[in-house]
């Protein structure tokens, strides 16, 4: 049998080598979770930056086409570029309201963006009219332009008051991290 002042000294260094071990274990999966969630935090205010960026240059060409300054025709590609871009943003904000604290955040972004998608649509529908020789559709045409630009306004600034949000938010996590 062994002597208890050998036991003993083995004993509380296993103990205490676990324990540390433990206390490590969770340091570094509460640290990667805080991790992975500012990376979220992050990702969705860059979503929101790019998307408002791009619809403040697309509101430029659907504002000079609203009066007559474009036609509808020079437009149309910008148009379909910035949709395209902003269903890939919709998909990667999309990805980021499966799970985490901005989940709910990511989510309210994604309505916001696909508010924007819609305007695009609304606009393009009225830049087909515009173009269409007969002009007897040309006023609802007017109108769709009109609708969509206003559409597209308060789908930016409720964008850009989402990433205010996000990062209001995100800088107050900070803070409590550092006390």
């Amino acid at each position: 049998m062994p002597d208890a002042n050998v036991l003993l000294p083995l004993v509380i260094f296993f103990g205490m080598g676990a324990a540390i071990l433990w206390l490590l274990w969770r340091v570094v999966v509460l640290g990667g979770r805080a991790r992975r969630e500012t990376a979220s935090g992050v990702a969705t205010a860059e979503i929101a930056h790019r998307s408002e960026t791009l619809l403040g240059d697309l509101l430029v060409i659907v504002d000079e086409m609203r009066r007559r300054k474009v036609a509808p025709k020079d437009a149309e590609p910008q148009m379909a570029a910035a949709q395209a871009a902003l269903q890939r943003n919709v998909a990667e904000a999309t990805a980021l309201t499966r799970s985490g604290v901005w989940a709910s955040s990511a989510a309210a972004l994604v309505a916001e963006l696909e508010r924007a998608q819609r305007a695009i649509e609304f606009v393009s529908h009225g830049a087909q009219l515009l173009e269409d020789v007969t002009g007897v559709d040309w006023g609802e045409g007017e109108t769709s332009v009109k609708r969509g630009y206003l559409n597209l306004v308060h789908a930016r600034e409720a964008i850009k008051e989402r990433r205010e949000t996000i990062v209001q938010i995100a800088q107050q996590e900070q803070k409590g991290w550092r006390g």
